[in-house]
């Protein structure tokens, strides 16, 4: 019998021996734990009351990356260049052997990087042992047990380095957002100034020499003064858009019925003029920042009213609870929109409408509809075909993170 083998024997069937077993003979008994202790995936290792290695199974040494020669009898594994997560070397009384001698308790969940010298590479256990007492409660063998996580490590350390260049990633965008803002801000403010300036004195231009010029002059004029007017109003809603990233409000109950309301009253002479219909579900009560649900329905109830077809305008506003989730839709019946560009309307500055006379704006107030409900965490899409009118959808979670 090895030394491995009659270690084990020691071990596993004295205590059988001590009460009575015997369902099988003493040696079937003896193959069948030694089978089973071999056959296992997890490291099991047994030291002496002097801390000396008694047993180490098959799985054991395969992690070790040594043979049961090299063990036998030593104190333990604590000399093969052990190291802790953060690199600092296991003293010897950090070794969980050494623990369980000192202390006589168990110790768990040890995570210990062992050099393997003849790989040369460090394998990382995952280390509980437990004490064998005597009779007089000192401690007889200490058993450990052990499992391989260098991969997991891997795995961990890979995340926290992608972790970490994400972190780095997202404070430079941070930063690079807070200057774009900055600039957008101070350089809508800058360009204000002198398109007043413009218009202004082209206006003065026209009334004063009016009847000295001719039509083309006269043409010319308005053209400079319709244009100074249009990039205003487009500088205006790059303000306007550059602002939301900043937006501090804080999420509260906000009662749609009322938002709609308050939305309706500020169209209503357009409302009145184009002879429109709104008609308004019961909305929910959800959680929100106000001020920039009034600003959505705003854009979108403005673009049902904008893109009418000729007809009577007849917009509908409803919502759908879901489990976590508000679905809310606005649909009309206008001039629709080709599907191919479902997505591209969403995009700043983009406008499918080259008549500017026909279908005022800067294609803004899209941009700014989803910013809006991306900062609720929500999502927006259209549904809509050419000549047969659009329902623009948002969902807003239930529960909202703080801003």
């Amino acid at each position: 019998m090895s030394c491995q083998s009659q270690n084990l024997f020691t071990i596993s069937y004295t205590n059988m021996k001590e009460e009575g077993c015997s369902i099988f003979s003493f040696s079937e008994n003896k193959q069948r734990i030694d089978t089973l202790i071999n056959g296992l995936h997890i490291g099991v290792l047994v030291q002496g009351s002097g801390s000396e290695i008694l047993f180490c199974n098959k799985a054991a040494l395969n992690m070790l990356g040594l043979s049961w020669d090299e063990l036998n009898g030593r104190s333990s594994f604590a000399d093969c260049n052990i190291i802790h997560e953060d690199g600092t070397s296991f003293s010897v009384l950090d070794h969980p052997g050494s623990r369980v001698l000192a202390t006589k308790r168990a110790v768990a969940n040890i995570i210990m990087g062992v050099y393997r010298p003849i790989t040369k590479d460090r394998v990382w256990l995952l280390v509980n042992a437990e004490p064998l007492l005597d009779d007089n409660g000192n401690v007889k063998e200490v058993i450990s047990s052990f499992s391989d996580i260098t991969e997991r490590k891997s795995i961990e350390e890979k995340l926290t380095s992608l972790y970490q260049s994400l972190e780095s990633r997202a404070f430079e965008l941070a930063t690079s957002n807070a200057d774009l803002q900055r600039f957008v801000y101070v350089a809508t403010h800058d360009l204000q100034e002198p398109l007043r300036m413009v218009t202004s004195f082209t206006q003065l231009l026209k009334k004063k020499y009016e009847k000295q010029l001719d039509e083309q002059a006269i043409e010319y004029i308005n053209y400079a003064v319709e244009n100074a007017s249009r990039m205003k109003k487009l500088i205006l809603d790059l303000l306007e858009y550059s602002q939301f990233s900043s937006n501090n409000e804080e999420f509260v109950q906000t009662a749609m019925n009322n938002v709609v309301k308050d939305v309706t009253t500020l169209f209503s002479k357009q409302i009145e003029g184009l002879q429109a219909e709104l008609i308004v579900s019961e909305l929910p009560v959800i959680k929100s920042k106000t001020l920039l649900m009034h600003q959505l329905f705003e854009k979108l109830v403005s673009n049902a009213l904008k893109y009418h077809n000729g007809g009577k305008p007849v917009i509908k506003i409803d919502c759908k609870e879901n489990d976590d989730h508000f679905l809310f839709s606005v649909n009309d019946n206008g001039i629709g929109i080709d599907p191919k560009y479902s997505d591209r309307i969403f995009v700043l500055f983009q406008r499918l409408h080259r008549d500017k006379d026909a279908y005022e704006g800067t294609g803004v107030g899209l941009a700014i509809s989803k910013k809006i409900v991306e900062l609720h965490n929500g999502s927006i899409w259209v549904r809509s075909e050419k000549g047969e009118g659009s329902t623009f959808y948002f969902t807003i979670p239930k529960e909202q993170k703080r801003a």
